[in-house]
């Protein structure tokens, strides 16, 4: 199979531009830019947005703040219906569910950045979503800070005089070497009762930092430096600047009688822009066992931020400019768009990351992965040879750092799919030693216990993983779903499916779980759904993929396709 890769020939239904005035056009070129103020308003903050997606508290707050909660809630509730109203065909382009909206980046470009051709109209760098003018206070706020820091990113792009042709002369420049952003975890400031709240806060702040010098995507500058620096009294872009931190977190914790409250910011040290929040109000009779585990939820909930954050940042840059660790970031969001042009993208970027640092375990993990994906859907012509390439490279990855968690998740990924179910625990086990805390790597590792046969002692680390990642992909909801099926569990796993953002992508378990239910309406009526995609299903085929350990879950599968009519 000769699959070419071309990052422009890549198929969107939608293109949003927001350098100059918001335009939104489809892909033959019909513009379907919506009038109303509060629609361009909502469309340019999902655009800027982590993996153009925020929660509905946060839109709500940002166009419509100065309304009640409720009347917000059902404004913005009304302004995507009309919305996807004027999107007719593409309205899925628009994901919604409970906890908040997104574009679909599947379906949707977005192009922050102008082209050269908007200098030749203005003369001058164009403004981000020229014109636009939402009357709230906070939008009003939130698109001056936006303008300003991409006023000089616009300026700085405008394209000298024959700038076509000397880029296509200009040699290429040498990239920077490995570096990851670092973080510096300010002193939690203790309200209330500062005998409780004190030593709790010091707690806090060293757990933290122990669990985020676990990813190796990050550098955590040391609890004394960050100490001494608060202690002077200066601000959040100073402290930055001075430890060279890209990020800083501050948090306050009010201690009042039984109950504990705890507010953490991460902070965008260079602009001083609040990034993400957390806010934690528990009861604290058991007050350090409570301890523990907000020190973990909080270090993953960073995490999470600060990946969604970073991968936003590299991919509107040109790759010939990016260190090894942004490269390994673009390698990441190729790969998870489950796409076989985009798996082969992926494996150019991290080969490149290993080019430029040597002996990078998490590249290395990543081309692993890549052919994993290869040989898991059938993308690769030599599937074997594949699936030889995924352990090489897993196994490379460990050898180039035995420490890092992820490379010996990918092993055990491998492991699984080669039905080595020892081999594939043990490496899981021990990637959740080295970090605990990763919501992705726990979330593999229950699936493993599932085909393991031990759905029991999954379902419950499923769930953790989604409270730590509040980003938690489809494929957590999907394979907990798998979890419910096997332990019998066919109502529950219904409604897990019907969580994802995505559905149709678990219909071969909903089919199966719809029939070991006895709903053998919707069981046929979501078979249908299987074959109208995949005419040539086969039941057989599709068991032989899953790696389950013990044959009588792949019979209960097996019957609840037949009970569907697959």
């Amino acid at each position: 199979m000769n699959l070419m890769v071309n990052t422009e020939s890549a198929e969107f239904e939608l293109e949003l531009r927001l350098a100059g005035r918001l335009r939104l056009t489809r892909s033959d070129g019909a513009d379907v830019t919506p009038t109303g103020r509060k629609a361009q308003g909502l469309l340019a903050l999902l655009g800027v947005a982590p993996e153009y997606r925020r929660s509905r508290a946060w839109l709500q707050d940002k166009l419509w703040s100065t309304q009640p909660s409720e009347l917000g809630g059902a404004s913005l509730r009304q302004e995507l219906a009309r919305l996807r109203r004027l999107l007719g065909e593409s309205r899925d382009c628009i994901l919604s569910d409970h906890g908040g909206l997104g574009l679909d980046p599947r379906r949707v470009r977005v192009r922050v950045d102008p082209e050269p051709q908007d200098w030749e109209i203005a003369g001058e760098p164009p403004e981000f979503v020229e014109g636009l003018d939402v009357p709230d206070p906070e939008f009003e706020d939130w698109v001056r800070d936006q303008r300003i820091a991409l006023s000089e990113r616009y300026e700085a792009m405008r394209p000298a005089p024959a700038a076509v042709e000397a880029r296509a002369l200009a040699p290429v420049a040498e990239a920077p070497a490995f570096h990851p952003p670092s973080i510096a975890i300010l002193p939690i400031v203790a309200l209330g009762d500062p005998s409780d709240g004190s030593f709790l806060a010091t707690c806090l702040v060293v757990d933290i930092i122990g669990h985020l010098t676990r990813f190796r995507r990050v550098d955590v500058i040391a609890h004394q430096t960050t100490m001494n620096f608060a202690a002077a009294g200066l601000g959040a872009a100073e402290i930055g600047a001075r430890l060279g931190a890209r990020y800083i977190t501050q948090g306050t914790l009010w201690v009042m009688g039984s109950k504990m409250r705890l507010k953490f910011d991460l902070i965008e040290a260079e602009t001083s822009r609040v990034v993400w929040s957390e806010n934690i109000t528990t009861a604290c009779e058991e007050m350090f066992e409570v301890e523990a585990e907000i020190a973990t939820s909080v270090a993953a909930g960073l995490m999470v931020e600060i990946d969604q954050i970073e991968r936003a940042r590299v991919r509107a840059r040109d790759p010939s400019s990016l260190a090894a660790y942004e490269l390994c970031i673009r390698g990441l969001d190729e790969i998870l768009r489950v796409d076989p042009n985009c798996c082969l993208r992926a494996i150019g970027f991290f080969n490149q990351a290993v080019e430029r640092e040597r002996g990078y375990a998490r590249a290395l993990s990543g081309i692993s992965r890549a052919y994993g994906f290869q040989w898991k859907y059938r993308w690769a012509q030599d599937r074997a040879a594949a699936m030889d390439r995924a352990e090489e490279f897993a196994l490379r990855a460990i050898d180039s750092d035995i420490n890092d968690a992820s490379a010996n998740a990918g092993l055990g990924w491998v492991a699984l799919y080669r039905r080595e179910h020892d081999r594939c625990i043990e490496a899981y086990r021990r990637a959740m030693q080295l970090n605990p805390s990763d919501a992705d790597i726990l979330a593999e590792y229950a699936d493993a216990l599932t085909h393991n046969g031990s759905a029991a002692e999954s379902v419950p680390l499923f769930e953790r993983a989604i409270r730590l990642n509040p980003y938690a992909s489809d494929h957590y909801l999907k394979d907990l779903a798998g979890a419910h099926l096997v332990c019998g569990e066919y109502d529950l796993a219904i409604r897990t499916i019907h969580r994802m953002r995505r559905p149709q992508l678990s219909n071969v378990i909903l089919a199966a779980s719809y029939g070991l239910a006895g709903d053998i309406e919707a069981a046929r009526r979501t078979a249908r759904e299987v074959r109208s995609v995949f005419p040539n299903f086969d039941p057989e085929t599709w068991i032989r993929m899953v790696p389950d350990r013990c044959e009588e879950d792949s019979l209960r599968f097996l019957e609840g396709m037949r009970l569907a009519g697959l």
